[in-house]
């Protein structure tokens, strides 16, 4: 009798083995359409990207202009320009009349500034709508004033230089090119530095609100 009732202990220990093949099947499956959905959604939805005016290196300071199928979109810098007036005005051996200069400039670039936010505070509108054709004089007044930032800041002993970052999308290399054609014909555009950063068709622009 012991014989016979340790084999049929083992037979219902057989019976209540549980599989967990069907569960794990089900699992794999899940975490598989999941991943899939999530490579997806990676190649569809456009990244973000800041763009801001404010790009640094060090002492050096980006004057950033954004190419794209339908023009530029120029983001000049401001946050030092006040520091440098300032220390143009503790000067006792630069003209004052520096101090002017960079009030219009600054008043140029504030201007530029406060239509660019007023395109991402709209609903309606995105920044990429801010893009514009290249304007011959526009060019040319941004190089002139860059390099009479810079030639004032050297007068001045104060560390500041701006330079020229371009960010370039697919199809924006003809109003690139139009911008360095037409700074070959200026003396000024031969005294700043230049930097160019290629751009996926995917980003998009974010310009977040100036902090006063």
């Amino acid at each position: 009798m012991s014989l016979k009732a340790a084999r049929y202990a083992r037979l219902n220990e057989t019976k209540l083995e549980i599989s967990l093949f069907p569960f794990l099947s089900i699992f794999l499956c899940v975490m598989g359409v999941l991943s899939f959905i999530n490579v997806l959604s990676s190649f569809s939805a456009p990244q973000k990207i800041e763009m801001t005016a404010q790009l640094e290196q060090g002492y050096k300071v980006a004057y950033q202009i954004f190419s794209l199928p339908d023009g530029i979109i120029r983001v000049p810098p401001t946050k030092h320009l006040k520091l440098l007036q300032q220390a143009v005005k503790n000067s006792k051996t630069v003209d004052q009349g520096y101090v002017e200069v960079i009030d219009e400039i600054i008043r140029q670039r504030e201007q530029t500034m406060s239509r660019l936010e007023r395109i991402v505070h709209s609903k309606k509108n995105s920044i990429m709508n801010a893009a514009v054709e290249p304007d011959v004089d526009d060019i040319l007044d941004t190089m002139r004033n860059i390099r009479t930032l810079n030639e004032i800041a050297l007068k001045t002993n104060y560390l500041y230089e701006e330079f020229l970052l371009f960010g370039i999308y697919p199809n924006g290399g003809q109003a690139y090119q139009k911008i360095r054609d037409v700074m070959t014909l200026t003396q000024d555009a031969r005294a700043i530095s230049i930097g160019l950063e290629p751009l996926d068709s995917n980003w998009t622009l974010n310009l977040k609100p100036r902090r006063k």
